[in-house]
């Protein structure tokens, strides 16, 4: 699951836009950082920020706090998991070359 703490103290970052960053970081999460896919099973925390009274919004938060997960990702080196399956294929002959094609159209090793 995903769990987003808030550990902001002092008032750095206006209680108003911490929804703003927890959306931002599930934005990024969706879309992941390898391939696309989308991240699972994520905890962020929240320990500081700044904001100016005039230039911040919602929306800058929101994507300062995506732009920041994909740097936090990437300098943590992700690794694609994969699923891993044993599967046992019966198919008559006549169909052979059509299954052996889509199995490895999906990166399946015989």
């Amino acid at each position: 699951g995903f769990t987003f703490l808030n550990k902001i103290v002092g008032g750095v970052v206006p209680k108003d836009y911490i929804p703003a960053v927890e959306a931002g970081v599930k934005g990024a999460m969706s879309n992941g950082v390898l391939a696309g896919y989308p991240m699972v099973d994520v905890k962020v925390t929240l320990f500081d920020g700044s904001y100016h009274e005039v230039d911040s919004s919602e929306m800058a938060f929101k994507i300062a706090a995506s732009m920041g997960f994909k740097e936090g990702c990437k300098k943590a080196k992700p690794v694609l998991l994969e699923p891993i399956m044993k599967i046992e294929i019966i198919t008559p002959d006549d169909y052979l070359g059509d299954v052996l094609g889509d199995f490895n159209s999906r990166r399946g090793k015989v």
